[in-house]
């Protein structure tokens, strides 16, 4: 009941302007902030569906509830989880149900659509949709056998292509990432028997590259300095065989709680996870020290990810100059940190933004402090270079992705390699 309340609440202030989801779900002492921000966003791309329906069911007469507690509890019932609660909020959702279930399937019938997600305002869609990625589990199967699979499946695979022509019910292998596959955006398997074995992963296409352009060996020594959710640890972990050592840190204990979960299904067992500030691990610490590669994505504007709805959980600050230059500050802060492990000889900086200054310049800046190591090209062969200039000719050495070029979310990866002693 606390939930729906607390929604209500920041639906109202959304309203009138009083501040953004993002700011206003943090700012709340409702404990699980992920549930009560993907409960407001949920409902407000159903927004004026759901307005129109409490209007036809006549949901606010005689129940005493505002129109926002309405909003959250038509959302949960008709295309949420349904209502999580009892007393009187399930109540009144319960003694309307058939007027409820009939206003739903009047509307869908009136817009000519047949599923709910059809139904989300124009306004709130992405502009097109990313391709669907799944990389293959190696700690757990391997290519020959999960393609066998989709072909048994009825999936059609297709030679490498547009990923975003691919059509339903086919796949694609990507060219640039081992053992990553592409499928049509509307395809679902999280109830595939592979997804629940932990064989298959859904992970952008982006997201996979630090891992990839780290390229750890088997036996290497390796540290995830903001790690959760995981996706590129459990990576992290294939491309070295399960062999070596990894530590991964995230300063969110649900967060990292939720990634062990996601590591133990996904079969990794050379990773160690410890809630814990990165900026607080000592790099002459014994157990540390040793680390020879560093992955480090940090926390960012996240202006790269495509559909990310930003005009329904940003305010006119999340964007503005003064937090880009917070946030740049802050990665400067902790790339420095991270370059100063004795033993690291390559490490990988990755946001998934498309803001220069969390990029480009980041990288500058700290070459210009840690002149001990420099940028190696990554993925040489990768169209989408980073940003040159005549201040920073390297910086075309760097990767960005581009979601209507590169068919992923948007993203920024550079390469530091120590310089040889001799």
């Amino acid at each position: 009941m606390v939930l729906y309340k607390v929604a209500a609440e920041i639906l109202q202030k959304v309203d009138e302007k009083k501040g953004s989801i993002k700011t206003l779900s943090i700012e709340s002492k409702y404990k699980n902030i992920k549930q009560l921000y993907a409960l407001v966003v949920e409902t407000l791309k159903y927004k004026s569906v759901l307005e129109e329906i409490i209007v036809t069911t006549k949901l606010l007469q005689g129940t005493h509830i505002s129109k926002h507690e309405a909003l959250v509890l038509a959302y949960d019932y008709l295309f949420g989880r349904g209502v999580q609660c009892g007393g009187r909020y399930k109540k009144i959702i319960h003694s309307r149900k058939s007027q409820l279930n009939s206003a739903l399937t009047l509307i869908k019938v009136k817009r000519k659509v047949k599923s709910n997600r059809e139904l989300i305002a124009e306004n709130c869609k992405a502009t097109f949709q990313l391709p669907k990625y799944l990389r293959i589990n190696t700690l757990l199967t391997n290519k020959e056998d999960v393609l066998e699979y989709f072909r048994k499946k009825g999936y059609t695979f297709v030679s490498p292509g547009v990923a975003s022509e691919i059509q339903k019910k086919e796949y694609m292998i990507d060219g640039d990432i081992p053992n990553l596959l592409i499928f049509h955006h509307s395809t679902d398997l999280h109830n595939d028997r592979l997804y629940k074995m932990g064989e298959i992963i859904f992970q952008d296409k982006a997201s996979c590259m630090p891992a990839y352009v780290l390229s750890p060996k088997p036996g290497s020594f390796v540290i995830d300095a903001c790690a959760a959710p995981g996706n590129k640890t459990s990576h992290l972990a294939s491309l070295m065989s399960n062999n070596g050592k990894i530590f991964a840190f995230d300063i969110n204990v649900q967060r990292l709680s939720v990634m062990d979960s996601m590591l133990l299904k996904a079969g990794v067992l050379c990773c160690e996870s410890q809630a814990r500030d990165f900026l607080k691990v000592n790099h002459d610490d014994p157990r540390y020290s040793k680390a020879t590669h560093i992955l480090l994505d940090p926390s960012c504007s996240g202006s790269g990810i495509a559909g990310r709805l930003n005009k329904l959980t940003d305010d006119d600050n999340s964007n503005s100059e003064k937090r880009i230059e917070s946030l740049s500050n802050f990665q400067l802060k902790v790339l420095n940190h991270a370059l100063q492990f004795p033993k690291v000889s390559k490490l990988v900086y990755s946001t998934c933004s498309v803001h220069e200054e969390e990029n480009e310049g980041v990288v500058k800046r700290a070459l210009d402090e840690n002149q001990n190591f420099q940028l190696s090209s990554a993925m040489p062969g990768w169209g989408n270079r980073g940003i040159a200039s005549a201040e920073f000719p390297d910086g075309s050495k760097c990767i960005r992705c581009d979601p209507e070029t590169n068919a992923t979310n948007g993203f920024f990866v550079a390469l530091f390699e120590r310089k040889s002693s001799e």
